[in-house]
């Protein structure tokens, strides 16, 4: 069984006199010796790891040093750290151990020394049921007086709990009442702990009786815990001193308004009556400190030159007008009117677009710092608005850490993958985010942590995500939202002639050999080895050929001038992706779709089969289809049936018949409103047992009125379209305004046919069933002919 420190105490001890201080039993006070001798003994004490015993005068300065000048008893400590200062003083740091009782002092020379009895007292010994009311009743009232007055630290209130021993308690509660020092020093001669905890009920009981006739209780004006009375000017040493010094003039040269200005400050003066043993000491002084290095008026020099700007954003990359554009905009607003608020943009676009790299080019066009924060995955809301400081380990958010690294309070700010925010029982960010990226709001972000308003008004926030529905409403309606396309087959062999070979040359240590890709090379990797809209794909693979190329130099094989198609199976392998052609004839109940996909656009084989009425549902859809997908082919049925006599259909075909659609790849989901009109024409085909064009693409929603209704990705289903070798689109009217979006080659090379009912789209894609809803629809076809087109002038 281990001893108790008072077991371990010498029968005599060196004693070192105070005046007016009481160190308490697991306390550590930090005081300043000047006396040589003093000094000579704290250094011995703590090189040979010896006790000291404290003992304080009635008298101060009465020298020869004599038993009735010294109270009975005192404090035997550890001399844990001692320093000498410039001054030749020492700053020494005592630790009470126990109690001790002085029997006798033994010399009275230049350093006397004493007979002691140590004391060490344990919960064991006084835990009957008198005491354990004393204690539960000198807490109540202590929180009570507290609630009055300066509130507990959570710190301290956790640690009271949790104490059982009754003089310990006693102590701590003394320590932080803080009563003159002819109290103190009777709680330390107290060795009963039950009579110290009755001292101590009395104090806060007498606190209690000024509190209930309206007086103000007598409790700590600063709340610190645990303080030691009239010791704290002796409790800084020197490097804290300066430290205090610094940052005062970090404070003073902030730009701050009065209300800043006034709260830091009243932190700092709290800090400097604190004592640095204390366990809030480091905390506050954090916080000071990361208060300091905040950038409150701290911004970078703007490039408002606009031809500067737009060669930069055209040397890093190629296309994207719409954004860049933006940027433009934005810059010549910013020469007009310098107290503009920084616009918050959401770039919407299918991965591998450029959409974080575009973030870095607008930051170095405008001559910005450039932030990035990725928040996919994140759950907590603390990670934007940072933790209160009443948390252990608590710190400021991202976006207060982020803008203190970039030391600039007008970053380009780019919140990454802002689609795929979580949300749980920690809190949800994006609500979070709302202040941030509302421009009438964040003048004034309040971070959990700082407790401060921080301007982030000059903050060009621009989000990033692939899909913009996932994005709560509320966010989605404070961004500018800007779409990025995927690229056309040109524009990524363009991009790849004029970034991607060079880029992975050099990384590949092959600036100096002058490797280049034939036109059918890129071709052929572009279609059968990467199928995305973007070219995060195409790099990798012209990198996956430099890195062969760089282990062919070291082995000393000459390498090859240029790549060729023919040698991309032997650097690559085998073709990853089969390129989807059109039909090569047409057939009754075959029409060609459009989808969008993540990756670009597809063309899709609709077709439909017939067979013999069995009793249920006579119509079956097989192909990974969604419900909206399901819901428009139902519609696109009873659409059908609602109008076959006018189709030449037989009344009872549908009660006779089967009807099996299915659209290829199974094993890929497919879903949207987009494949109605196409559904309802394969239909029709087989219905009518007419042949449908095999050479025509189609896409658009359909309504049981027979409209058809605007749908999305309009350029990627073109570009899928153009790629399968097909150059005649059917298209709702209300998107033909989408082609300006296309490439110019790829507006002159195909055509467009803008209809507003279904009835027009049927001579185009079945032009051999002449007859609609007799003379009605027929006249209504034939007037389609001069309302069909392909695009205008104006769209090219």
């Amino acid at each position: 069984m281990s001893s108790s420190p008072a077991q371990l105490l010498p029968d005599r001890l060196p004693i070192l006199t105070l005046h007016n201080i009481v160190i308490f039993p697991l306390l550590a006070v930090t005081i300043t010796a000047r006396r040589h001798e003093d000094i000579e003994l704290l250094l011995d004490c703590q090189k040979k790891n010896e006790f000291v015993a404290i003992a304080n005068q009635r008298r101060a300065g009465a020298f020869p040093l004599t038993y009735d000048n010294i109270h009975p008893v005192g404090t035997a400590c550890r001399v844990s750290q001692a320093k000498l200062n410039d001054n030749s003083q020492l700053e020494a740091v005592l630790e009470g151990v126990c109690r001790i009782s002085f029997l006798r002092l033994l010399n009275a020379g230049k350093q006397p020394q004493a007979l002691i009895a140590g004391y060490q007292e344990s919960a064991q010994q006084h835990s009957d049921s008198t005491t354990q009311m004393l204690m539960e009743s000198s807490l109540s009232l202590l929180k009570a007086c507290c609630a009055a007055g300066q509130p507990l630290p959570e710190s301290a209130t956790s640690l009271l709990d949790r104490i059982s021993n009754p003089g310990h308690l006693a102590d701590l509660i003394i320590i932080y009442l803080q009563p003159d020092f002819t109290i103190q020093q009777q709680a330390l001669s107290l060795l009963n702990p039950k009579d110290r905890l009755k001292l101590v009920h009395q104090l806060l009981y007498e606190n209690q009786k000024r509190l209930n006739k309206g007086e103000a209780p007598s409790l700590p004006e600063t709340g610190r815990w645990p303080r030691q009375a009239g010791s704290h000017s002796n409790l800084r040493n020197e490097n804290e001193s300066e430290e205090l010094t610094e940052l005062k003039k970090k404070i003073s040269d902030l730009e701050l308004n009065d209300q800043l200005h006034k709260t830091i400050t009243k932190e700092l003066d709290r800090l400097e009556r604190m004592n640095p043993t204390s366990p809030d000491y480091h905390n506050i002084l954090h916080y000071i400190e990361y208060v300091s290095e905040l950038p409150w008026q701290d911004e970078n020099q703007e490039n408002l030159d606009l031809k500067k700007a737009e060669k930069i954003l055209d040397e890093d990359h190629y296309g994207l007008d719409k954004i860049k554009e933006r940027i433009l905009e934005h810059l010549a607003v910013r020469q007009l009117n310098k107290d503009m608020k920084g616009p918050i943009i959401c770039l919407v676009g299918p991965p591998g677009v450029g959409k974080t790299s575009l973030g870095k080019s607008i930051a170095r066009a405008m001559g910005r710092e450039f932030i990035r924060l990725s928040l996919g995955g994140v759950h907590d809301e603390a990670e934007i608005r940072g933790h209160r400081r009443t948390y252990l380990g608590a710190m400021p958010g991202k976006i207060i850490q982020e803008i203190k690294r970039a030391a600039s309070r007008n970053p380009v700010f780019m919140l990454d993958e802002i689609d795929k925010l979580g949300r749980d029982f920690r809190g949800d960010p994006a609500s979070a985010l709302l202040e941030v990226m509302d421009p009438e709001q964040n003048n004034s972000f309040v971070d959990h942590y700082l407790n401060l308003p921080f301007d982030l008004s000059r903050v060009l926030f621009i989000a990033t995500a692939n899909q913009s529905d996932p994005i709560p409403a509320a966010l989605l309606d404070r961004m500018e939202i800007i779409t990025l396309p995927g690229y056309s087959e040109e524009e990524k062999k363009s991009i790849a002639c004029r970034y991607l070979l060079d880029r992975q040359r050099e990384n590949h240590g092959l600036k100096e050999d002058k490797i280049v890709f034939t036109d059918e090379a890129l071709d052929s990797i572009i279609d059968n080895y990467t199928r995305e809209s973007g070219v995060r794909n195409l790099e990798k693979m012209i990198g996956k050929i430099m890195r062969k190329c760089a282990r062919d130099k070291v082995a000393g094989k000459p390498l090859p001038k240029s790549i060729t198609s023919r040698d991309l199976g032997e650097l690559l392998g085998p073709t990853r992706h089969h390129k989807e052609l059109a039909a090569a004839k047409s057939r009754i109940g075959i029409v060609t779709g459009l989808a969008w996909t993540p990756t670009g656009g597809d063309i899709l084989f609709i077709e439909a089969a017939l067979m013999e009425s069995v009793k249920g549902d006579n119509l079956t859809l097989t192909g990974s289809l969604g419900d909206v997908m399901k819901e428009s082919a139902q519609t696109a049925l009873s659409y059908l049936r609602s109008l076959s006599p006018g189709y030449e259909i037989e009344g009872d075909f549908f009660e006779k018949h089967l009807i099996h659609i299915h659209i290829p790849s199974g094993s890929i989901p497919k879903d949207g409103p987009s494949a109605g009109l196409a559904i309802f024409l394969t239909l029709l085909s087989l219905a009518s047992g007419r042949i449908a064009d095999h050479k025509i693409a189609i896409t658009g929603e359909i309504s049981l009125s027979g409209r058809v209704l605007p749908v999305g990705g309009i350029k990627e289903k073109v570009l899928a379209a153009r790629r399968a070798g097909i150059t005649r689109i059917i298209l709702p009217r209300e998107n033909l305004k989408n082609l300006d979006d296309l490439p110019l080659a790829a507006r002159d090379e195909m055509n467009f046919f803008g209809i507003d009912t279904i009835d027009d789209a049927v001579p185009l894609v079945i032009p051999s069933l002449t007859s609609a809803i007799k003379e009605g629809i027929t006249q209504k076809s034939h007037a389609q002919q001069n309302v069909t087109f392909s695009v205008p002038t104006s769209a090219n």
